[in-house]
């Protein structure tokens, strides 16, 4: 009895594909990206990077065409999942980084451009910081991805700095993020990185970027782009830079405008997060890398910005001839973030952004939930709907001429009572032009914002009714964990506010039933209608909105006043499997006789050009590469 293989004429249709076609099937599969995926950090994860050796596994001839097709490797996933399972010996020792897999992704990649995603979190870590444990009983906390890890991986990845396209590293603590950055740097200051395009540093532990003093002070240092004497002229250094997101991780301020103002394309995307004041650039730096920029798209500064001069108020415009207002016609999305005692480090940024063109506006409050202050944003809320801050305390209610963006001018109030939380400003500080009636009527800073979003933003309802009066092209609004006195519903004697309003979201409501809900609804739209404004299309109320991961949303729909109101509800979730089922589930990678295991550890993890590997399996060759017949 012999095998022959099946006539060219019965085998599959995908088969017969040229190899050019099923190659750029392959990569479409692979790389399958979701158009509207805005993340800082590449769309893929330790799972995801798998495909292309399981595309290989279907039979010789796909894999053959996988091993051919470099841009299928081209995605470097880093994680604690690499470990080895075997190294855990209950000693508590770090378990070894199985690096296999990056070693062929490297080669079977060639010379194609790399996106390396490196996430050292321990999602089970505390948030607590290893230098902050106070009992002396308690063990300190070692890293799941270790310093010897982040060297290994480091070691590999490191030659191949020419080819890196994006490159994410995400850490818990602050010791592996600083051994990269003092790996990357020489490397990068001497030779450069022509490709790079997105580079994300996240410290993932926001909470340390509330200190004051940066911890651990021995690792504070700004040895990231530092330009040296050793230094390669700065246009060969990320010369197709067009993303940096540095959230908890800091730099050197001084020298990233010179790096970023060679950047070819210009950066579109800049994020600043979380950083410590004793961290932060300079009033004058944060200009600076702004004024690097012009071609900026989407600005975030959360908890970060720059440290403000002692001789700064609240109320008291930055502004001056040495420090005027940056230009960026193309920034589109603003997102400020600030804290109970950072109001002034929103108030400088708002006021040092020129953008006219701005259509998406988030301000969010990011003080501690368990902080006794008040951040109340009124001066910021004032500014953004009249052009203006606020006089000081004390004085009465005023006034100011609003120029709308069709160059009609409205009489709006402004609320003169901020809380007890609000900076000072101190007795014989000169007015400025931002407080001063004389003059032209000041414009609003953002005059076509059509999306906004407040996260738990504290103020009078009369100052947001201010803010509101400034959003004559508002579509959308979204308030998260806001009282209902912060809709836009019209007050006496003031047009109704947002006139253009079509959708609205509340997220963070007090448990209601849906009744209670639409009845609200109700009374909202009809207020609306009454004030001359258009007619809501959607509103969405999401109630409870804990983030709880043993809950899902339940929606429902209702009606009110002919507007469909969907409603969010967390409910808890129910088990569809009994404990059979789920043991049953969590077996079927552990069966006797069965080389499959979950994980790069079991077929997976193997080598690939081993016997029986996924490049070398005879058996499953001969099964799958084609049908076989029996000859007599």
């Amino acid at each position: 009895m012999t095998y022959h293989r099946l006539d060219a004429r019965f085998a599959s249709p995908i088969q017969k594909l040229p190899v050019e076609l099923l190659s750029h099937i392959f990569a479409l599969a692979t790389h399958d990206i979701d158009q509207e995926y805005d993340g800082p950090c590449p769309p893929f994860d330790h799972e995801t990077v798998k495909f292309p050796v399981v595309l290989s596994m279907v039979n010789r001839h796909w894999r053959n065409v996988a091993r051919a097709t470099a841009s299928l490797w081209t995605s470097i996933c880093v994680t604690p999942a690499l470990f080895d399972d075997d190294e855990n010996d209950g000693t508590g020792s770090p378990r070894t980084l199985n690096t296999k897999h990056i070693s062929s992704y490297l080669a079977l990649s060639r010379k194609y451009p790399l996106d390396i995603l490196i996430d050292a979190r321990d999602s089970n870590w505390n948030f607590i910081d290893e230098s902050e444990i106070p009992s002396e009983f308690e063990d300190p906390y070692t890293p799941l991805f270790t310093i010897a890890h982040m060297h290994a991986t480091m070691s590999l990845i490191l030659p191949h700095l020419s080819r890196w396209r994006t490159f994410s590293l995400l850490t818990d603590v602050w010791a592996p993020m600083y051994l990269a950055l003092r790996y990357i740097q020489p490397a990068l200051t001497t030779v450069g990185a022509p490709a790079l395009e997105s580079l994300t540093l996240m410290r993932c532990n926001d909470f340390v970027s509330y200190k004051q003093m940066f911890h651990p002070p021995e690792m504070k240092d700004p040895i990231f782009l530092h330009l040296g004497e050793n230094s390669i002229a700065p246009h060969l250094i990320l010369p197709r830079l067009r993303s940096l997101v540095l959230c908890g991780v800091h730099v050197d301020w001084a020298s990233l405008p010179t790096i970023l103002s060679h950047s070819q394309p210009g950066l579109d995307t800049l994020d600043l997060s979380y950083h410590c004041l004793e961290v932060r650039p300079s009033l004058s730096e944060f200009h600076q890398i702004l004024s690097t920029c012009p071609r900026l798209e989407k600005l975030t500064v959360n908890g970060s910005g720059p440290c403000i001069p002692d001789n700064l108020f609240e109320g008291v415009s930055v502004l001056s001839d040495t420090l005027p207002p940056i230009p960026l016609p193309r920034l589109r999305e603003i997102t400020v973030g600030y804290r109970d005692w950072s109001l002034l480090d929103g108030q400088t940024v708002l006021e040092l952004l020129d953008a006219p063109n701005a259509k998406t506006l988030t301000l969010e409050d990011g003080t501690l939930p368990d902080m006794h202050m008040v951040a109340d944003a009124g001066s910021l809320l004032a500014y953004l709907g009249t052009g203006r801050f606020p006089p000081a305390r004390g004085t009465q209610d005023a006034l100011v001429a609003h120029t709308m963006h069709e160059g009609q001018q409205q009489q709006l109030p402004i609320d003169q009572h901020p809380s007890s939380a609000s900076c000072h400003v101190s007795k014989g500080t000169p007015s400025t032009a931002s407080t001063s009636t004389s003059g032209s009527p000041p414009h609003v800073p953002f005059p076509l914002l059509e999306e906004v979003s407040l996260y738990k933003v504290k103020s009078s309802p009369r100052q947001l009714h201010t803010f509101y009066g400034g959003l004559a092209h508002l579509r959308h609004l979204e308030l998260k964990d806001m009282p209902l006195s912060a809709l836009p519903v019209p007050i006496p004697a003031h047009a109704c506010p947002c006139p253009k309003l079509r959708s609205l979201c509340i997220k963070g409501l007090d448990n209601r039933d849906d009744r209670a809900i639409a009845v609200f609804a109700d009374a909202l739209a009809l207020a609306r209608l009454r004030g001359g404004a258009r007619v809501l299309e959607a509103l969405e109320v999401h109630v409870g909105c804990t983030n709880d991961p043993e809950l899902v949303a339940e929606n429902t729909v209702v009606s009110a006043a002919g507007i469909p109101v969907e409603i969010v509800r967390e409910v808890r979730r129910e088990s569809y499997l009994d404990s059979d089922d789920e043991e049953e589930e969590g077996d079927d990678c552990e069966g006797e006789g069965d080389s499959m295991e979950c994980g790069w550890n079991g077929e997976f993890d193997s080598d690939p050009y081993m016997v029986g590997g996924a490049f070398n399996d005879p058996v499953f060759d001969a099964h799958y590469a084609g049908r076989a017949l029996v000859a007599h």
